[in-house]
């Protein structure tokens, strides 16, 4: 019982720096990899406590996040915890026993449709939906304008942003699991 290896434990302190973090995924874009410096940014505080004890999984687990990502800046959050939670799981298991490939596989996979899904709700729908409510009162005048325009965006942004990363680090592998077997 001594010999066993203690489990290593994303803290809920750890979860909302990564949360917090994820919000800044835009300060960094490039043309060449996009938004994959702010995607390894919003993931450093998992990754320095998940791999504190092995520098080189720890740098391996860097270079796998500063791949190329793209997405829609409201559901980014959920592919942050689904990775933070597959780090977790790396972190837990004998080096080559999880196949760490399949964090980048899961991130390719979901941004290109949820960038699709998102710039159409939050760019398309909702930001046009608080133009259409929120301009007129502003032309006319009203305070209310600007601030419905704001609310609009913000509230559906906001709650698809935390219910998303709570989805995404909770279920985990669990999720992916589900999907696969449900075609």
């Amino acid at each position: 019982m001594e010999n066993q290896k203690a489990l290593k434990k994303v803290s809920d302190k750890d979860l909302r720096k990564v949360f917090l973090h994820s919000l800044a995924i835009m300060c960094s874009w490039n043309y060449e990899r996009q938004m994959h410096m702010g995607f390894m940014y919003g993931m450093a505080p998992v990754l320095d406590k998940l791999y504190a004890d092995d520098e080189e999984r720890k740098k391996e687990a860097y270079q796998r996040h500063m791949e190329f990502f793209n997405c829609t800046p409201q559901l980014t959050p959920f592919i942050m915890g689904l990775a933070a939670s597959m780090e977790e799981q790396n972190a837990n298991s004998e080096e080559g026993e999880f196949q760490t490939e399949s964090i980048s596989m899961i991130k390719t996979s979901l941004m290109g449709p949820f960038a699709g899904i998102g710039d159409s709700f939050f760019w398309g729908t909702f930001r046009v939906i608080g133009v259409g409510v929120g301009a007129p009162l502003a032309v006319a005048g009203n305070i209310l304008g600007p601030i419905l325009y704001f609310l609009i965006n913000f509230i559906p942004s906001e709650i698809v942003r935390r219910v998303g990363f709570k989805i995404g680090y909770e279920g985990g592998s669990e999720f992916l699991t589900r999907i696969s077997e449900d075609g």
